[in-house]
């Protein structure tokens, strides 16, 4: 019971967190039977959970010793019977290196038992530009169940691809992507004289294809930016509320771009730099006028202007009673929870695991003493509309600041637009030159 409902109040604490969360080949993870999955590792303990909450059956979860001294992991960690790895770097932070024997074969009899287990071969979050070095640890719990264990049921081994877009901003979006499974009996007699390395190699390579990976930082925020000028096809925006790009086609889009750039970034060296100065100033220029490349393209008439403008208002005039309902009953503990995440974060990885999981203690201590409050001084009626309310508002004041904020922008780039169309036209064809700038390079591939 405790279990379904740590689970549920991660699930929902995860779901508001993210805008959206894809996935694709969910249907690749078998429903029974020992699993492996295998992702890599750019988001904390967010990772685990984003590929818990998808699947059906349950998973367990592996995560590194030093995690248990934190009091309010400690009891995740205990309720989720969490298995705990002791990882050489934190030998000096109370980490034992001779329990990961335990450790181990705990791992081992979960197997034995059918059990899925998630496993970050990299040993560690971080928010490299590309995947670290693969540890052997996975392929070799893989190998020893296969070879020395008796089970009815070959073990299956799960690459996943996390694809995190803005992971340390609330309400980003994320792409999972369940890859092919490696049947690891079947891998033993193609591979006769493979180990664990060469198993660790070709998982790596999976996970690699599942994934976004650049040899620079500053390459993915370019291609990425490449990316979402391209997405607007130089076209005007789809109105507000409706369907958005997909992650998977952003993400799909940024690949593209970037093996184009590699085969290129030599033969086609001027003409690739050329092209990105000119992607960086125009992506400066936009920020700093507080314009969305999509709203570059806006139909510009006043009538479009007005009717933009009455749609918007009566849409968040009516939904403002209930959002501002939905913050007066979540400000403090949204407040803390947000200086919490503040105080713990030190690096972009850490910044969603530390907002869920305050989150998921301090929201409901706050329902708990809000409800008991409605029962000691309303009606029972009252009490029970308010009771019922209470999480309706507050994901109501959530996605109404989703929409204010997207109102807010498009609102001042029309009035910018109806003072300055010059400047439109100056926006609108310098982003349509890049595009078909990229566009003909991609011709060339």
């Amino acid at each position: 019971m405790t279990y379904r409902l740590l689970r549920f109040l991660l699930g929902t604490a995860v779901g508001v967190f993210f805008r959206r969360i894809e996935v694709e080949g969910i249907e690749k993870v078998p429903d029974t039977g020992p699993v492996l999955l295998l992702p890599n590792h750019p988001n904390a303990l967010v990772d685990a959970l984003v590929i818990l909450m998808q699947l059906k059956r349950p998973v367990s979860l592996t995560a590194k010793s030093t995690l248990a001294n934190n009091a309010l992991l400690r009891f995740f960690i205990r309720v989720s019977k969490v298995i705990l790895l002791h990882r050489k770097q934190d030998t000096g932070l109370g980490a034992d290196r001779s329990r990961n024997v335990n450790a181990l074969e705990e791992c081992q009899n979960r197997l034995l038992q059918g059990a899925a287990i998630c496993l970050f071969p990299e040993g560690q979050s971080h928010s490299d530009p590309s995947l670290r070095p693969f540890r052997w640890g996975a392929a070799r719990i893989a190998l020893e169940f296969t070879q020395t264990r008796v089970s009815s049921d070959a073990l299956k081994i799960i690459p996943v691809g996390l694809n995190f877009l803005q992971k340390d901003q609330f309400r980003s979006d994320v792409w999972i992507r369940f890859g092919e499974p490696i049947d690891v009996s079947q891998w033993v007699i193609d591979y006769p004289q493979g180990g664990p390395t060469e198993l660790t190699e070709e998982i790596e390579r999976h996970v690699r294809d599942l994934t976004l990976n650049f040899d620079r930082r500053r390459d993915s925020v370019l291609m990425d930016w490449a990316a979402e000028l391209i997405a607007t096809g130089g076209l005007p925006p789809v109105p507000i509320g409706q369907k958005e790009e997909n992650v998977s086609g952003h993400v799909s889009m940024v690949r593209l771009i970037r093996d184009g750039y590699e085969n290129l970034k030599e033969k086609k060296a001027a003409q690739i730099d050329e092209l990105r100065s000119r992607i960086i100033q125009y992506r400066r220029e936009l920020r700093r006028l507080g314009i969305a490349p999509a709203e570059v393209y806006i139909l510009m008439t006043a009538w479009r202007a007005v009717f933009f403008l009455i749609q918007e208002t009566t849409v968040l005039l009516v939904g403002l009673p209930v959002a501002v309902w939905g913050v007066v009953n979540h400000f403090i503990p949204a407040l803390m929870v947000r200086g919490v995440a503040r105080k713990l974060t030190v690096e972009k990885d850490q910044w969603a695991s530390n907002t869920v999981f305050p989150a998921v203690i301090l929201f409901p201590l706050f329902y708990m003493i809000q409800i008991t409050l409605a029962w000691l001084y309303l009606s029972p009626w009252l009490a029970t509309a308010y009771v019922i309310g209470l999480p309706i508002s507050g994901y109501a004041a959530v996605r109404y600041r989703d929409r204010a904020g997207s109102t807010w922008r498009r609102s001042r780039t029309f009035i910018r637009f109806l003072l300055n169309p010059q400047l439109q036209d100056h926006l609108a064809n310098e982003g349509r030159q890049i595009i078909n700038k990229i566009q003909m390079l991609g011709e060339e591939v």
